[in-house]
């Protein structure tokens, strides 16, 4: 179970607006659906092709059941999950992630593209639309996508995704009462000892000195006003600026665990996969490819 919801961290209104004018200018199909499946977000630009077929129960079903596997495979493989739906229309789903743990997926596309098979990570079984003339005459008026721009679009809200977390904390801000930000403000001498510091090994005792308050008084204030706790918010500094190094392929896992603050190269693996749903190497490569 997890223990943050999308509209907790973000407000829908200003992302259904977000995600409303990406999808306009991509053309495509975007939604977001929650960890267990369901739609939070309805579809912004929705294809009318998708539209008319799904006035058929049947094909609704079989249309959210796709994309709720597609959202937990994104989830599971920590990337984008690019897929053929049963029409012959190109998918994908992109997860959401916010300090390391899974809170959705926006999902997108609905469109036709050239895009090749071996680019997909699912093709489901074709159904012909024969029997079904009126959808068969939109389907084919339907504009095709290049496969370079289709990609492109998903990379978009990929990137759109990745600063998911960062919204977050920005809108927390925004909405943080008098008494929030001043009980944030204590904490800076903490927040910029731990920003500096951060491969070390740094005990409450420490921080809660720098911030002249008592160790179980600075725990309580730390994990209510950041909305995580002290090791957790140093895993994700931590595991931030490793997968900033990464992104230079020719650096060795080891010197990445190093540098981060971790001895053992394998239990900095296991973290880095706890997080990101990756290992160091996974992500690496991913990385490099994408460029």
């Amino acid at each position: 179970m997890t223990s943050h919801r999308l509209e907790e961290i973000v407000s829908l209104d200003k992302l259904t607006l977000t995600l409303d004018s990406v999808a306009k200018a991509t053309g495509m199909n975007l939604c977001v659906l929650d960890t267990l499946g369901n739609i939070i977000i309805y579809p912004c630009n929705d294809a009318i092709f998708c539209k008319c077929a799904r006035q058929d129960p049947a094909i609704r079903t079989a249309c959210l059941a796709a994309a709720s596997h597609a959202s937990f495979e994104a989830a599971r493989r920590g990337k984008t999950h690019y897929y053929k739906c049963a029409y012959g229309l190109i998918d994908f789903s992109v997860p959401l992630f916010y300090k390391g743990e899974h809170i959705g997926a926006i999902c997108g596309g609905s469109t036709r593209s050239n895009i090749s098979d071996d680019k997909l990570d699912y093709i489901y079984a074709p159904i012909s639309l024969e029997n079904h003339p009126e959808l068969k005459k939109i389907y084919d008026n339907m504009p095709q996508v290049e496969e370079e721009r289709f990609l492109e679009m998903s990379k978009l809200v990929s990137k759109l995704a990745d600063y998911i977390n960062h919204f977050g904390i920005l809108l927390e801000l925004e909405d943080h009462s008098t008494k929030t930000a001043s009980n944030y403000n204590k904490l800076q001498p903490a927040l910029r000892y731990i920003e500096q510091h951060y491969k070390s090994q740094i005990t409450i005792h420490e921080l809660a000195a720098l911030c002249m308050v008592s160790p179980t008084y600075f725990s309580r204030l730390f994990s209510q006003t950041m909305k995580t706790t002290l090791s957790q918010y140093i895993l994700s500094m931590r595991i931030s600026k490793a997968k900033e190094l990464l992104q230079n392929r020719s650096i060795k896992i080891q010197a990445v665990a190093a540098e981060v603050g971790y001895d053992d190269p394998a239990y900095f693996i296991r973290k880095f996969k706890q997080v990101t749903g990756l290992t160091p190497s996974e992500y690496q490569a991913m990385s490099s490819s994408e460029r």
